[in-house]
């Protein structure tokens, strides 16, 4: 019919061409699916008039993302004018993660730059090890280094120490493993031959004589001699291998490392911290272990060019302080066995280097049970410091709070964003817990439990945001234990 009528207006042409351009555009609004042509016009039209037009549902998804905030802005423009924490950027360097610790992060630059040690003295939850990962992150990564053990061919017992440029160390394992393989090629292949022969000549010695005692005669004698014949190319290998020919060992490997090392030897026993030589129950005889194979590098000598974290320093035992302080002294460590009555105490091999900067933790405690001399190495090559437990309720301090709740967002990947009132409800949360008047908690390492169980609780409901309601029931929910044993009192 719309077809029709747009015919008809065109044949009058001259006589109502207005009338004809009304009658169509009317035709066209009413019935725009019966004139593709008309309603492709009309969507034209629509979409060059501007804004009021709905875009496309692919259009609209990348418009309901939250646009990050302006860092360059004032933190209390930035608190005031944010809505939910998907709009909070969050700092890809750990050093930028640290929330009301800005001394601290001041000399943990200082100590990165000039490779000092740092004492952190503080509260659990307050981002000692967080500080410890960044002055890691803040170190040189271009002098990294591989160390691997030699064979020693005039003191077996005193393994040789070597250092290579880092990742250099599997391809020189790698080389040596080949030159000794070529070594035993032909044993191996006259060993072969001796076998096909020791396996065919009873069966040519029973057709030869037609006898089977001599067939057994024969079968036993060649197994005994192919069995003798491998034990002396073994015991062979093994004496000359013990001799200097056998392949080194990487004992720390930095291959492909993108930034220097970190380890946490909180707890560690006295091996795993400085290092270990492995028992050896066939030691004598040529069937041992060569001992270079069998040293095992500790956190020190792993840490090397890098950073050494230990938390509550004084629990480690007074002789294991004792070693720590003259590796830091000496920034070198020979290894050894740890067990008396190991094989492995036999060993020693030469000194390892341990130059790593030391980041010790712990709490007032610590300080009375932490070896003397230890600590004074600490204080007079390094730096002392003593962690923020509160800080001041400012619109500046609130608005690290909600930074720290975007990051506890992100590390999660399982928690929807919070909004403000949710985040204005975590802060009334760390103004309670900081128990000191107009000051909120640095203890953040608890709040984050809280920021977790609050998410956990809009992921079950299927919210895409956090609410303050789910705040309040993570907080029905996160209870300590000593809360819920109070509770269960008074009830």
């Amino acid at each position: 019919m719309a077809k029709k009528d747009v015919k008809t207006a065109s044949s009058k042409g001259k006589k109502a061409p207005v009338a004809a351009k009304a009658k169509h555009r009317a035709v066209a609004k009413k019935s725009p699916a019966a004139h593709p042509k008309t309603t492709h016009a009309v969507h034209t039209a629509k979409a060059e008039e501007g804004p009021k037009t709905a875009p496309s549902t692919k259009e609209a998804k990348p418009a309901k993302k939250s646009a990050q905030l302006d860092l360059s802005k004032s933190p209390e423009y930035l608190f005031k004018t944010f809505n939910d924490t998907s709009e909070i950027p969050v700092s890809d360097k750990i050093v930028g993660q640290v929330i009301g610790q800005e001394r601290a992060v001041e000399v943990i630059k200082k100590a990165a730059n000039q490779r000092r040690h740092v004492f952190l003295i503080g509260e659990p939850g307050t981002g000692k090890s967080m500080l410890g990962l960044a002055l890691a992150e803040l170190l040189p990564k271009e002098k990294l280094v591989d160390i691997i053990s030699f064979p020693n061919p005039n003191d077996e017992n005193q393994p040789l120490i070597r250092t290579v440029h880092a990742g250099e160390g599997r391809e020189l394992v790698a080389k040596a493993r080949i030159q000794t393989s070529q070594v035993f090629k032909n044993q191996n292949i006259l060993m072969f031959i001796l076998a096909i022969i020791a396996m065919i000549a009873p069966w040519w010695v029973r057709s030869y004589y037609k006898s089977d005692i001599m067939f057994a005669a024969f079968f036993l004698g060649g197994m005994m001699f192919l069995a003798a014949f491998i034990i002396f190319i073994n015991l062979g290998k093994r004496g000359s291998l013990g001799k200097g020919d056998s392949p080194p060992k990487v004992i720390v490997d930095n291959y492909k490392k993108e930034q220097a090392p970190f380890f946490d030897a909180t707890g560690a026993h006295a091996g795993a911290l400085l290092g270990d030589v492995l028992h050896d129950p066939f030691q004598s005889g040529g069937l041992g272990t060569p001992a270079h194979e069998r040293v095992v590098a500790g956190m020190i000598h792993k840490a090397h060019k890098g950073v050494l974290f230990i938390d509550e320093i004084a629990t480690l035992q007074p002789h294991t302080q004792q070693e720590l302080l003259s590796c830091i002294q000496e920034r070198k460590y020979s290894i050894t066995g740890q067990s008396e009555r190991s094989a492995g105490a036999m060993v020693r091999t030469e000194a390892v280097p341990t130059d790593f900067v030391l980041v010790a933790a712990g709490n007032l405690e610590t300080i009375k049970n932490m070896h003397p001399a230890l600590r004074s190495r600490i204080r007079g090559y390094g730096y002392e410091i003593y962690m923020n437990d509160t800080m001041k309720d400012s619109l500046e301090n609130r608005w690290k709070i909600a930074v720290f709740v975007a990051q506890e967002i992100k590390k999660d990947e399982k928690i929807p964003p919070f909004s403000k009132d949710a985040v204005e409800d975590i802060i009334e949360e760390a103004r309670r817990r900081a128990n000191r008047k107009n000051h909120l908690t640095l203890r953040l390492r608890d709040l984050g439990g809280l920021i977790r169980a609050a998410g956990d609780l809009a992921q079950e409901k299927g919210d895409k945001l956090v609410r303050k309601e789910h705040v309040i029931g993570a907080k029905r929910i996160a209870r300590s234990l000593e809360q819920q044993i109070a509770d269960k009192f008074i009830d």
